[in-house]
C-alpha cells in the first residue's frame, strides 16, 4: 500500500474510481492546494483505498478551536467498504502523525460520533484519548440521488499528544 498526498493526476482518477457525491475530493483537494490541509489517500495498484485530511488550522467547530487550538486535526477518515479491517485507517493515521511531527505540531485530535464504535475502537487503540469535549459541525451533504441533505453531527473530541508517545 502507498500513502501519498492526492495530486491533480490522482485526483481524476480518484474521481473516477471511487466518486463520492459533493464534490468531495475535489474539495479536500482544492484546500490543501491552499495549504490549510493535506489529503492522503491510501492506493494499491492503482486502486483508492482510503482516505484522511490533515487540517493544520484546527477544528472548524468552536468547542474544539477553544478547548483545544493548538491541536491539529485528522478528519475525513474514510475507507471504502470492500477495504476495511486491513490496516488502511491505521496507516493513514500512523502518515498523518509523521507528517504533523515533521513540522513539530505535536497535538494530534480526531472527532468521533457516539454512532461510530468502531471508529473509537481504532483510535483509542492508536493512542488516543477522550477529553469530553464535543465538538458540532454543521454541514451540508449531497446524495447518490444528488438530494442535498442538512446535517448537524456531535462528536468527541479524542486527544495525542506524540510529543510522550
Amino acid at each position: 500500500m502507498g500513502l501519498r498526498p492526492c495530486t491533480a493526476a490522482d485526483l481524476t482518477v480518484l474521481t473516477e474510481k471511487w466518486p463520492v457525491p459533493g464534490g468531495v475530493h475535489e474539495a479536500h483537494a482544492s484546500n490543501a492546494a491552499h495549504g490549510s490541509s493535506d489529503y492522503l489517500v491510501a492506493w494499491r495498484d492503482g486502486e483508492p483505498l482510503g482516505s484522511a485530511v490533515i487540517r493544520w488550522t484546527g477544528f472548524v467547530g468552536a468547542e474544539g478551536r477553544v478547548a483545544h487550538p493548538d491541536a491539529v486535526e485528522i478528519c475525513h477518515l474514510q475507507v471504502r467498504p470492500e477495504h476495511r479491517g486491513r490496516g488502511v485507517g491505521t496507516a493513514l493515521i500512523a502518515e498523518s502523525e509523521r507528517r504533523a511531527e515533521e513540522r513539530g505540531r505535536l497535538l494530534l485530535a480526531v472527532k468521533v460520533g457516539e454512532d461510530n464504535p468502531g471508529a473509537r475502537r481504532l483510535y483509542e487503540r492508536l493512542g488516543y484519548r477522550a477529553t469530553g469535549t464535543v465538538d458540532v459541525s454543521e454541514y451540508d451533504w449531497v446524495d447518490d440521488d444528488g438530494r442535498t441533505h442538512h446535517t448537524i453531527e456531535r462528536d468527541e473530541i479524542l486527544l495525542q499528544d506524540i510529543a510522550t508517545e
